[in-house]
C-alpha cells in the first residue's frame, strides 16, 4: 500500500476523515437530481411506439457527467402487445447492477452525530458515492457549454421540465434492520414516519447520511425509496434502492496504522531534509 493510501486509511479509522465526496463535489454539481420525465413515447426497443409508462412522473436522476441515468422509473415487462407496467426495474438500484460495483461502503463516521458509527460519509465510489440531491431546476439558466447546461439539456431535454413549487417528499418503503438515514443535523430523518418533505432541503441540496452501528454483521444493507408528490400522488416515482456494506477498518488497527504510518512518513521527510550548516 502506498504511504498516502496508508495515511488516508489511518485518518478514516481515527475519525479524521479524508472525504472522497469532497473530490466528487469539486465540480459543484450534485450526484443526483430530481426531475420529471418529459418523454411521452418510447422510440426504440421491444416497446417502440408505446406510451412511456414513466411519462410525467418524478424520477431520480444519476448525474453521469454529460447525461443522466434514470433511477426509479416505471417500466414495461412482457410482450409488447399486452405489456405489464411495473413500478420498478432492474436499473432502479445504486450502484446499478450493470456496473458490477460493490455496494457503497460504510466507513467510520465523524462529527458529534456519527462518531463511532459506520456511515456513508467517506464513500470512495466515483460514480455513485456523491450522495447529494438537488432539483433539475438548479441546472437551468447556465451558459451554453457549461457542465450544468449540458446535463440539463441532455437526452433531448427529456428531463428539463422545471419542478418549480412542486411539493416533493421522500418515502422510505423499507430498510434492512440496523440501517438508518440521517443528515448533518438529524440522525434519523424517518423516526416519526415513513415520508419526509424535501421542500426545506432541496433549495440548498439534500445530503443524506446512511449509517449503522459499529457492531452490525457483515452483509448488504438496503434502503428502498420512492419520490412522492405530496399534493399529487399521480406523479410519484417508481421504487429505487441504495445498497451499502460495512467495510470499516477496526479501530485498534486504524490507530496502529495512524501512529506507525504518520510517524514513518515524518521520519522519511526528516531523512530527506539536509542538515543546515
Amino acid at each position: 500500500m502506498k504511504k498516502n493510501q496508508l495515511l488516508s486509511v489511518a485518518l478514516i479509522g481515527m475519525g479524521l476523515t479524508v472525504s472522497a465526496q469532497s473530490q466528487a463535489h469539486e465540480s459543484g454539481l450534485a450526484g443526483y437530481y430530481i426531475g420529471i420525465d418529459g418523454r411521452a413515447g418510447i422510440t426504440s426497443g421491444t416497446y417502440n411506439g408505446l406510451a412511456n409508462p414513466n411519462y410525467g412522473n418524478l424520477t431520480l436522476l444519476l448525474n453521469h457527467g454529460d447525461h443522466y441515468h434514470g433511477i426509479g422509473a416505471y417500466a414495461y415487462s412482457g410482450p409488447a402487445g399486452s405489456p405489464t407496467t411495473n413500478d420498478t426495474n432492474t436499473n432502479n438500484r445504486v450502484p446499478e447492477i450493470s456496473s458490477l460495483d460493490a455496494p457503497l461502503a460504510l466507513n467510520w463516521g465523524s462529527g458529534s452525530l456519527y462518531s463511532g458509527k459506520l456511515t456513508s460519509q467517506n464513500n470512495s465510489s466515483e460514480d455513485y458515492g456523491n450522495l447529494t440531491f438537488a432539483k433539475v431546476d438548479s441546472l437551468a439558466g447556465h451558459e451554453t457549454g457549461s457542465e450544468e447546461q449540458i446535463l440539463f439539456s441532455s437526452s433531448g431535454n427529456r428531463w428539463s421540465t422545471l419542478l418549480g413549487n412542486t411539493a416533493i417528499g421522500l418515502q422510505l418503503i423499507s430498510a434492512t434492520a440496523g440501517l438508518f438515514v440521517g443528515d448533518h443535523q438529524t440522525a434519523n430523518l424517518f423516526a416519526n414516519g415513513d415520508t419526509i418533505s424535501l421542500d426545506s432541503f432541496l433549495d440548498d441540496g439534500f445530503a443524506p447520511i446512511f449509517w449503522t452501528a459499529a457492531n452490525v454483521p457483515a452483509g448488504t444493507y438496503t434502503a428502498e425509496f420512492r419520490l412522492v408528490g405530496l399534493n399529487d400522488a399521480s406523479i410519484n416515482s417508481g421504487r429505487f434502492y441504495f445498497d451499502f456494506a460495512p467495510v470499516a477498518v477496526p479501530v485498534p488497527a486504524a490507530a496502529w496504522l495512524f501512529g506507525s504510518g504518520l510517524i514513518g512518513l515524518l521520519g522519511l521527510k526528516r531523512k530527506a531534509t539536509p542538515l543546515s550548516a
